[in-house]
């Protein structure tokens, strides 16, 4: 990779972690930013504001639905097939205890240090230089795409959800550029459900507890069905692939994340409830394990003759590429033959945007840059070298797919 490339690639990354692109901060800012950079070395780009109403519909208060939402596509070379790569800018909100200011970047020892420089500015930088680079050169016989978006950390309805379902891009292949490590594919994902277990008795007086009926005592024999009958049943189920922790092989099941009470001591409680948090191995769907857990919940309150209902807050099937695809096994001949490694190919613990191509049928998978456990925690850093690697690699792929078209 040429020298200003490197230089391109590490600008890039630096400059666009002081953007604190949380929960639509900065959004418009950032885009602005990645939009001069690349139409300043040859790269056609648009820039599509996501309707607001959209985004008003979608997104509850607490991600600040009022601030507006953008997406930027942007091109290189001309073709029937389209390759694209796809990058979320927002980033999650920095926490305590970081040892320099998150959205101050620090290089040190080949080093990023900053909130997203892993999840996942890191890969958009890797992107952005690997368009400049191809935009430099003999244009290829596919189109090039990157799409930048918001709010994959808040689920992506609105960030690649509304890129996928309403402006309707199709492309022929994506790779989304999540921290997979450079010597993993992700070519899919594990699903979720997410509910609440809600019970019900009769609210009293603490003082006059006979005169209710306690339903929080009826919620912990409740929990204690799901703890000893349920969750034990996920473990015989293992899927067949390979997944980026063996441990996420097989479904599983968290109870308690969250809780409802009435929030008074000297109160018999009327309603209490729990959360469900259920993984999904890519071999189940969301609304099959929905009525699952109803059965469960039926099964289990008709023994202990307690009144309960599931109430569903969000759900989401898993996604899965063919790894004997056109895609993966060129992305695989790609990382060979540019970084010596031979990749795993692995099911991703938590959840991609990933998910809204696989609705469609569109091959894609994840590779990028960054360091596997660092997303989200404090001092959260990437390595420089690995965003070379990656963009080196993603040019590589472009070739590749582009017949006829030599570097």
């Amino acid at each position: 990779m040429p020298e200003w490339v490197e230089k391109l690639i590490e600008k890039t990354l630096v400059d666009s972690i002081r953007f604190p692109t949380v929960l639509g901060e900065s959004y418009e800012a950032m885009v602005d930013y990645y939009r001069e950079v690349l139409s300043s070395h040859g790269v056609h780009v648009t820039v599509h504001r996501v309707d607001d109403d959209y985004v008003r519909k979608h997104l509850p208060r607490e991600y600040n639905p009022d601030k507006p939402r953008y997406i930027l596509l942007a091109r290189v070379g001309s073709g029937e097939r389209v390759l694209q790569f796809n990058g979320h800018y927002d980033v999650v909100a920095a926490g305590e205890g970081w040892e320099t200011p998150p959205f101050q970047p620090v290089v040190k020892d080949g080093l990023v240090y900053g909130r997203g420089a892993t999840d996942m500015k890191g890969g958009i930088a890797s992107v952005v230089g690997a368009l400049a680079y191809v935009a430099s050169g003999k244009e290829p016989e596919i189109v090039v795409e990157a799409a930048l978006v918001p709010d994959e950390e808040i689920g992506g309805l609105t960030g690649t959800g509304y890129l996928v379902n309403v402006l309707g891009s199709r492309p022929d292949w994506v790779v989304i550029a999540e921290p997979s490590g450079i010597d993993n594919i992700y070519i899919g994902h594990r699903g979720g459900v997410w509910a609440m277990v809600k019970v019900y008795g009769v609210q009293a007086h603490g003082s006059t507890p006979w005169l209710g009926d306690n339903a929080f005592e009826k919620m912990v024999y409740l929990a204690k069905l799901f703890i000893e009958e349920y969750k034990p049943s996920l473990a015989q189920r293992r899927s067949r692939f390979e997944y980026e922790m063996p441990e996420a092989s097989n479904p599983t099941l968290t109870l308690g994340g969250k809780l409802v009470a009435p929030g008074s001591i000297n109160i018999v409680p009327g309603i209490v409830g729990f959360s469900v948090d259920r993984r999904l191995i890519v071999e189940e769907r969301a609304d099959e394990v929905v009525e699952e857990l109803r059965r469960f919940l039926e099964n289990a309150s008709a023994r202990l003759g307690v009144r309960a209902e599931l109430e569903v807050m969000e759900k989401s099937d898993p996604a899965l590429t063919d790894p004997g695809s056109h895609l993966v096994r060129v992305l695989e001949d790609s990382i060979t033959g540019t970084l010596n490694l031979k990749p795993r190919k692995t099911i991703c613990v938590g959840g991609l945007d990933l998910r809204y191509y696989a609705a469609k049928n569109i091959q894609a998978v994840a590779y990028g840059p960054g360091e596997v456990g660092m997303a989200h925690k404090v001092n959260e850093y990437v390595k420089l070298a690995d965003i070379v690697k990656v963009a080196e690699t993603y040019v590589d792929l472009v070739y590749r797919l582009s017949p006829g078209t030599s570097r």
